[in-house]
């Protein structure tokens, strides 16, 4: 039977789960569909940061999360036989972010997280049931699905392309995924070692001729393993871990004994990206947007994020309470963001994996002595886990930043929200819950006037928008050198909209603006003074 939903998402991955899962949130039930029988049951994708985290916070299932991941306690550096430099990074983060850390979950772990919470919130995915054929309307999409009862029609509004790298979609629209692929070919193996520098920690292992990347898992003795294919062997040659283990061996320079491997991949890393996110009213994300190399683990994480960024304007658009122009904005945050990402990641797996010799004096002898010098410096440390976590992505420049202030605040629009405590010690996050913009207001005056009027305009603007009163809450004021009165409008995904000290007014007027009739050409807001 042919089907007809608003959205359709092909590709049960994290990304598209994500992108589900955050619908299903705001009120939309979308279709999902994956050529898969189920969820992937390899571990692949590793890392999940902070800002992953704090989704995760917002949706109530961080702790499943966190019982079911590895926090990573220390990185250390290992130069041919002897450890070169070791550091503590399982608070690195503290004051950022609830989740000062790096939690290893595999992949298969993340999408089982997600897949059950959506079967919690009434989805579920169609699996075995692959896309064969896609026709772009006007005011439609129609997918052939091919599934095992034969081939149906699903007539869709919107797509979210979210099928990965090599995405049926993306081919489909004839879409360049332009970029390049790494020479190196590459070994991932989840596998037990035994070996003399522990398991508590991240090791980075090098020599001049070779590479290897250790991160703990679950379970005992068990770390996932990546690292060059040895020269003696080509791609095809290699058909198990055991295969190359003495050729590991070899090339190592202390005693490694590995065992009960779990997974083991050959692959080539590429760096690609599109050139627009958006065709149509179809969207690209995760995988299916852009690849890059895995330094940092930002490929999952980045792949939810798209999902999450375009999830609460896609349902806002769908109930009417925004125009159709703010579905632009999702390229305009997404788009500059993964093509930085591919530059520096690109730039960091260069100098981890090149030949050249100033590369080698660097990764050998450098930055192994370098580096847990300077992250004894919070300055420091708080700049690479704002990094790495993505707690530190911005949209200044988005149709949707506007900063109306004019005092000189520590944080601003198109910045996340920082981190901060109530005075009773409630994560302020927590008062955020809501799949809605809330507006926050700060008032070093008490000023009762200015509560009465910020609760007409959410009389006005309806469920859309949540007001939270910190008039009390004169510690908070104080840590975002607040002195005057402010209303802060924070929007669904935990991203400042406006900063103003002009009153409710401003604040109704940037909510009705975004609910105006309905505009394909793109959304601006006004910007007076900052």
């Amino acid at each position: 039977m042919d089907q007809k939903t608003k959205v359709l998402i092909i590709g049960a991955g994290p990304t598209g789960l994500m992108a589900a899962c955050q619908l299903r949130l705001h009120g939309i039930e979308p279709v999902i569909i994956d050529k898969k029988a189920g969820p992937t049951q390899e571990s692949r994708a590793l890392i999940v940061h902070a800002r992953t985290l704090e989704i995760y916070d917002q949706m109530g299932i961080v702790n499943e999360a966190l019982l079911k991941g590895e926090i990573v306690n220390c990185a250390q550096f290992i130069v041919k036989d002897k450890k070169a430099g070791e550091v503590p990074i399982n608070k690195i983060g503290e004051g950022i972010s609830p989740f000062p850390f790096f939690l290893v979950l595999e992949q298969s772990k993340n999408e089982e997280l997600l897949y059950n919470f959506f079967k919690k919130l009434g989805g579920e995915v169609q699996w075995n049931s692959e896309m064969i054929s896609l026709l772009q309307e006007e005011d439609k999409n129609i997918v052939a699905v091919k599934n095992g009862k034969g081939t149906i029609d699903i007539d869709a509004e919107y797509i979210i392309a979210a099928d990965g790298a090599k995405s049926v979609v993306r081919n489909a629209l004839d879409i360049p995924f332009i970029g390049d692929t790494y020479e190196q070919i590459f070994y991932v193996a989840d596998t037990a070692l035994q070996w003399q520098w522990g398991r508590e920690s991240l090791s980075i292992y090098a020599t001049g001729k070779t590479f290897m990347g250790l991160f703990p898992m679950q379970g005992k003795d068990r770390f996932r393993v990546i690292g060059f294919l040895p020269e003696n062997f080509k791609e095809e040659e290699a058909k198990s871990f055991e295969d190359i283990i003495p050729f590991i061996q070899q090339q190592v320079k202390v005693p490694l004994k590995f065992s009960d491997t779990s997974w083991f991949s050959i692959y080539r890393l590429h760096h690609r990206c599109i050139e627009q996110f958006r065709k149509g009213n179809i969207f690209f994300a995760g995988d299916a947007a852009h690849i890059h190399s895995p330094a940092g683990g930002q490929g999952m994480n980045t792949g939810l994020q798209d999902a999450y960024n375009l999830a609460w304007k896609l349902a806002m658009v769908i109930k009417g309470t925004t125009q159709i122009g703010l579905l632009n904005t999702y390229e305009q945050e997404r788009l500059p963001f993964a093509k930085h990402l591919i530059h520096s990641t690109d730039r960091m797996f260069q100098v981890m994996t090149s030949k050249k010799w100033y590369h080698k004096l660097w990764r050998l002898q450098i930055f192994p002595t370098l580096f847990p010098f300077f992250i004894r410096f919070k300055n420091y440390r708080q700049k690479i886990f704002r990094t790495v976590s993505q707690t530190g992505i911005k949209y200044i420049n988005s149709d949707l930043t506007v900063n109306r202030v004019m005092e000189s605040l520590p944080v601003k629009a198109g910045e996340r929200f920082p981190y901060l405590k109530t005075q009773d010690g409630e994560n302020v996050f927590h008062l955020m819950k809501s799949p809605a913009f809330h507006a926050l207001i700060f008032s070093p005056s008490k000023n009762k006037d200015l509560i009465t009027e910020m609760n007409t305009v959410q009389a006005e603007i309806g469920k859309s928008l949540i007001v939270i009163d910190l008039t009390e809450e004169e510690q908070l004021c104080t840590e975002l050198k607040i002195k005057e009165d402010v209303v802060v409008l924070i929007r669904p995904d935990h991203y400042i909209g406006l900063i103003t000290d002009e009153g409710a007014k401003v604040v109704g007027d940037y909510l009705k603006k975004l609910g105006e009739e309905k505009k394909a050409d793109g959304i601006k807001l006004t910007q007076t003074h900052s």
